[in-house]
């Protein structure tokens, strides 16, 4: 292994993979006792497929030495700042484990002018009193001697042939009083660091999942990102090392040169909100070219702000004055997240509803849904293409509500044989009656036959408000024991906002699609609820553990008490109460109570 004098130690090293032109090698830093082989021998060589990867051992551990007879996170950081600088270098992606995690960030606050990117894992920002409490009678020679031969064996044979076969105790040592003194970084500090960074922490690491140290970091670092993989300990490299390579390099990818951590920064400022917009920019490696796609032209004007200098020819607008308009005409189609039939179902799209073509691909449309803004996938075969006044016109023309539950289809005027079923809530065309029997005009432009008792009039219908309040409830109460479907919107199956978007569309209140995003609208109730209000479930936000409000679940109130809702607990359509004396309380849900609020 090579050696390199620094800051009057012999720092020894390996190195991995070529010198990629115009990219940063990556700086893997050790956790304590151990060394760089010993802590990365399995995530060096997949990096190095991509990168120049440099992996020291710290002063004290391994083949590198310690002619002070200590250490401090602040020396080690030194020590990787003039190393990357020695090597020819002027910045590196500096990645750190547990305490050289710890040396990584004091390296990113007191050296920036090296880090290109950090990942800090199982590291800590301040010490707490856990740590003050726990890690001295870990870390004691005696108890090492006598309950983990294993730990004092294996110092052994990674520092005795550098420093002696007894060094091992006094790496102990040094090693806990460095623990339980540093580092102390307020989150002022972290605030001023602009590098892009990384911080991981397993969901079980007993050492820093108690004080929620990562949650800490990335909290109050400037556009910090967070992985907390679940059922992982403290290694989460060497626990996961595949997943683990592949989550960092996909930072890297995303966030590892100035041009893509400015789209990264644009994307989460303007356009985080993937359920109805789309940002897929990427800048080419020399970041004069900025590639991938967009969802409208503003973005694209966005980005040659940001990037004045940069060459957008190659990135696609999707959503453009040209950009093909259909109508879905089928009963109803899944939105899906992907071209799969096993993707997520993210929503359902209804018979007549307009949407935008923004791409093609095998047999599927991504579409935005006009009604909601909505984004997905769907079957191209459920879309009928039209023209944009085409489908305003199809829009105006819909003047009659489906009322009935699944009303049934026929192909005249009579009751035959069924043909399908238009799920209640959608608007169609009518062009003829006959009878009990009323017909609509498909997008297609064929004709449909439906009993006419299954359609109610928009001029008919009661206005929103005390008549019509009343009469949607009784409509949705119809739907009691549907099953539960995820992201369903009709009585096929439901989902809880497809239920309350539901609800308020037929009485033509426009609701946005998901809880969260239901929850930021309407006016906050304090008081009694009344009928149709919505009430919101989730997490609420807490300080302590670095978490924010999370909205999961919505349901419609019937009464001051009681409501309804399509929730995975029963797996359909079912009516609970708030009355703690009731037989249909559920505790659970009025501990998850966020809030009401009332829509009109």
């Amino acid at each position: 292994m090579p050696t390199v004098e620094i800051n009057k130690a012999q720092i020894s090293y390996e190195v991995f993979g070529e010198d990629q032109a115009g990219c940063p090698p990556i700086v893997l830093i050790h956790g304590s006792t151990s060394t760089g082989r010993r802590d990365w021998q399995h995530i060096a060589p997949l990096l190095a497929l991509e990168y120049r990867v440099i992996v020291p051992d710290c002063r004290g551990h391994g083949r590198s030495t310690n002619p002070q007879g200590g250490y401090s996170f602040r020396q080690m950081a030194d020590d990787v700042a003039a190393l990357i600088q020695a090597l020819g270098y002027t910045h590196a992606h500096v990645i750190g484990h547990s305490n050289g995690g710890n040396v990584a960030l004091v390296t990113l606050l007191e050296h920036p002018e090296v880090v290109q990117t950090a990942v800090l894992q199982a590291a800590n920002a301040y010490v707490s009193q856990d740590l003050v409490e726990k890690e001295p009678g870990k870390f004691d020679p005696e108890r090492v001697a006598r309950k983990a031969p294993g730990w004092r064996d294996d110092m052994i044979a990674l520092h005795g042939a550098t420093h002696g076969a007894d060094y091992w105790r006094k790496l102990l040592q040094i090693t806990v009083t460095e623990i339980i003194s540093e580092p102390n970084f307020t989150p002022e500090q972290l605030a001023s660091v602009t590098r892009p960074t990384l911080v991981i922490q397993g969901e079980n690491d007993r050492v820093n999942a108690e004080s929620y140290h990562g949650q800490f970091i990335a909290q109050h670092i400037p556009a910090a990102e967070l992985w907390i993989p679940e059922g992982v300990g403290h290694n989460v490299h060497l626990e996961q090392p595949c997943a683990w390579a592949e989550r960092v390099r996909d930072f890297l990818r995303r966030r590892g040169d100035a041009a893509n951590e400015t789209l990264y920064r644009l994307h989460r400022a303007r356009y985080a909100e993937s359920r109805e917009t789309l940002f897929e920019a990427r800048a080419a490696a020399d970041g004069q070219d900025i590639k991938g796609q967009v969802l409208t032209e503003e973005q694209q004007e966005a980005i040659k702000q940001a990037l004045p200098e940069a060459e957008t020819g190659s990135l696609k607008v999707l959503l453009t004055e040209s950009t093909p308009w259909a109508l879905v005409s089928r009963p109803v189609t899944d939105l899906r997240r992907a071209t799969s039939n096993h993707s997520e179902r993210l929503s359902q799209v209804r018979f007549g509803e307009a949407v935008r073509i923004l791409d093609e691909s095998e047999g599927w449309a991504r579409v935005q849904v006009i009604h909601d803004g909505y984004l997905g996938w769907l079957h191209s075969a459920a879309l009928q293409p039209v023209s944009e006044s085409e489908a305003a016109a199809y829009r105006a023309e819909s003047q009659t509500l489906v009322v009935g539950a699944l009303a049934p289809l026929f192909a005249c005027a009579e009751a035959g044989e069924i043909i399908g079923h238009l799920p209640f809530g959608v608007r169609v065309p009518l062009i003829e009656r006959k009878g009990d029997f009323a017909a609509l005009r498909q997008p297609d432009g064929k004709c449909v036959w439906l009993r006419a008792s299954d359609l109610l009039p928009l001029e008919e219908r009661p206005a929103s408000g005390a008549e019509g309040i009343p009469w949607a409830l009784a409509l949705i109460r119809r739907f009691m024991g549907t099953p539960y479907l995820w992201g369903g919107r009709t009585p096929w199956g439901y989902d809880c906002s497809g239920l309350a978007q539901t609800f308020w569309g037929v009485l033509d209140v426009a609701l946005p699609r998901d809880a969260d995003q239901q929850f930021r609208g309407g006016e906050a109730v304090e008081g009694a609820m009344q009928p149709g209000d919505l009430l919101f479930f989730g997490r609420a936000a807490n300080p302590a553990t670095f978490t924010t409000q999370r909205v999961t679940h919505v349901a419609i109130a019937l009464d001051a008490e009681h409501y309804i809702h399509a929730n995975g607990i029963t797996w359909s359509t079912a009516i609970n109460s708030l009355n703690p004396d009731a037989p249909d309380f559920s505790p659970s849900l009025l501990k998850a109570l966020l809030g009401v609020k009332r829509y009109r």
